[in-house]
């Protein structure tokens, strides 16, 4: 495993890129992730755009698969405020709201429940190339009596 991470910073150090932060930019991304107390496998979509060099806006949309009987879907709005601390690397505090729609069953019993809450978290995305970025983020979901730590990996495309 340690010569997989060598190798890939390896890799992305010559690659001779700058960090991606400009006011304007924006990035697409797909996310696959775990959410700890509901113990489910998440797949995500993302869009960021910069408002400035540092803050951004992050909208997502992200299924929790179908594990136990419970699956969900989640809207996050969030914002970011990027630290480039190389031109390979930037991390990133996060904070903002969510809405979650709960579906929860078991034989011929079904339940739905539609839940606010809050997102509070960081992150961290390395600039692969001008187009890619690769990230971590991991956040705590802030929802009355659904409180759990999310993480998830991100591949996004720059444009």
């Amino acid at each position: 495993m340690k010569r997989i991470v060598v190798l890939l910073m390896l890799v992305v150090f010559s690659l001779g890129v700058h960090a991606q932060n400009h006011k304007g930019d924006s990035s697409f991304g797909l996310n696959l992730g775990y959410g700890f107390d509901s113990e489910n496998v998440t797949l995500g979509l993302d869009y960021r755009i910069n408002f400035t060099d540092a803050v951004r806006f992050a909208p997502s949309i992200t299924h929790f698969v179908k594990d136990n009987g419970l699956s969900a879907w989640m809207i996050d709005v969030n914002a970011h405020y990027v630290f480039p601390l190389s031109e390979y690397f930037g991390f990133y505090p996060l904070a903002g709201l969510s809405l979650g729609f709960w579906k929860a069953s078991a034989g011929g019993w079904s339940h739905n429940d539609t839940r606010f809450g809050a997102n509070l978290g960081l992150g961290g995305e390395v600039y692969a190339s001008k187009e890619i970025t690769l990230g971590l983020e991991v956040k705590y979901n802030i929802v009355k009596d659904i409180d759990q730590a999310l993480i998830a990996f991100r591949v996004g495309y720059n444009f």
